[in-house]
């Protein structure tokens, strides 16, 4: 048994493809999870259009930023990536 009337498959297929959004609204127009909107969608063969991940915000300081801060006050040389162990004992040394 279906959730689903067949003008509630119409509706759907009307607004094809989906995304976040349009599941959404949907969803509060049938008494429904977005995520059965989704599902159903799926399980019709509708396509369905994710949303691309959000980028991630740095909350503070970045371990690059740090490590390129160790480089300048035992000043080592600039280069990319973690500190090599002969640099580590450059920064053990001068903590000493």
């Amino acid at each position: 048994m279906s959730n689903y009337t067949p003008a509630m498959v119409a509706k759907l297929q009307a607004a094809a493809p989906l995304n976040l959004e349009t599941a959404k609204d949907l969803a509060a127009d049938f008494g429904v999870s977005h995520r059965s909107v989704i599902s159903k969608a799926k399980h019709l063969g509708l396509e369905y259009v994710k949303a691309s991940p959000k980028a991630r915000v740095a909350k503070g300081i970045t371990k690059a930023e740090l490590t390129d801060a160790i480089r300048q006050a035992v000043a080592l040389p600039d280069r990319a990536g973690d500190l090599t162990k002969p640099e580590l004992d450059v920064v053990l040394s001068n903590l000493k």
